[in-house]
């Protein structure tokens, strides 16, 4: 497996998981769980936005990301797993009873090793076609509880090369976001081109929709399905079929996010092309 540092390392905080966006204390466990279940650089922040600021449908942030969980459980003052769990079921559940999480196979991956090492210390180096589908129930079982009732979405990016660039750039730069309402992170130097680097990061998204997909096959999940590119083709009716998929009539809100693709990025995917093609080529010849 290919690991990605943290998805918010940047110093400037995320406001939507700061302490002014918990909600009033909820007791008991959750009576929905939306689970958008996804791969960084895949539009799960603005899908979340979304889904947040229509109101109903929960505030969906990588709770249980390495990137996230430190600081909160700090904030919460947690001590292992399950205080955390409870926590985030406690702050993060709307008045409606809807908790909104976003999940990386990494994050299920940690989750599982975390609640039984015994089983699944090593799943996240295992491959989806030594994966069983008993096993993909075990894991599903497992870790129910911190997502009752789950609804899932699986959101992808059919464009693999562009993802994955997207991703090399934001490990370089630290900036993961951009919304113009709060302080951008600036003086970041310019991202480089890293051929290797960007096809181990297509690997490594193909190796974690493929679980996913596993997955849902394996527990008889029907998840809504949505592809970044859709989403930000016509971004009101991509969040309308979402809303309307959850049961929900609200108003699509307004985008705050700040589209972080450039010309650089293009550059990029340009020269990975063409070099991928060149070494194909070679590769042929020899």
């Amino acid at each position: 497996m290919m690991d990605l540092p943290s998805t918010d390392p940047a110093s400037e905080p995320y406001d939507l998981a700061t302490a002014g966006h918990d909600y009033p204390a909820w007791h008991g466990a959750p009576r929905r769980s939306i689970v958008i279940c996804t791969h960084p650089r895949s539009g799960s922040t603005l899908l979340g936005e979304a889904l947040y600021f229509a109101g109903g449908l929960g505030c969906p942030l990588e709770y249980f990301h390495a990137g996230f969980r430190p600081n909160l459980a700090a904030r919460w003052g947690c001590v292992g797993l399950s205080d955390y769990g409870r926590a985030v079921h406690r702050w993060r559940t709307d008045a409606s009873g809807t908790l909104s999480v976003k999940l990386f196979w990494r994050d299920v991956a940690e989750l599982a090793g975390e609640l039984d090492p015994g089983r699944f210390h090593d799943l996240h180096q295992r491959r989806p076609d030594a994966t069983s589908p008993d096993t993909y129930r075990e894991i599903a079982a497992l870790i129910a509880p911190l997502f009752p009732a789950a609804d899932y979405i699986h959101l992808l990016r059919r464009d693999r090369v562009r993802q994955a660039v997207s991703a090399a750039a934001a490990v370089q730069t630290g900036i993961w976001r951009q919304i113009p309402q709060m302080s951008e992170r600036t003086g970041a130097a310019a991202p480089s081109f890293d051929f290797a680097m960007i096809e181990r990061l297509i690997g490594y998204a193909d190796f974690c929709h493929r679980h996913w997909r596993g997955f849902f096959a394996a527990i008889g999940a029907a998840p809504h399905r949505l592809a970044y590119e859709d989403l930000t083709r016509d971004h009101d009716a991509a969040v309308k079929a979402v809303f309307e998929h959850l049961g929900s009539t609200a108003a699509v809100p307004p985008v705050r996010m700040k589209r972080q693709s450039d010309a650089r990025n293009e550059t990029m995917v340009l020269r990975f092309l063409r070099e991928n093609a060149a070494r194909a080529t070679a590769g042929t010849v020899a």
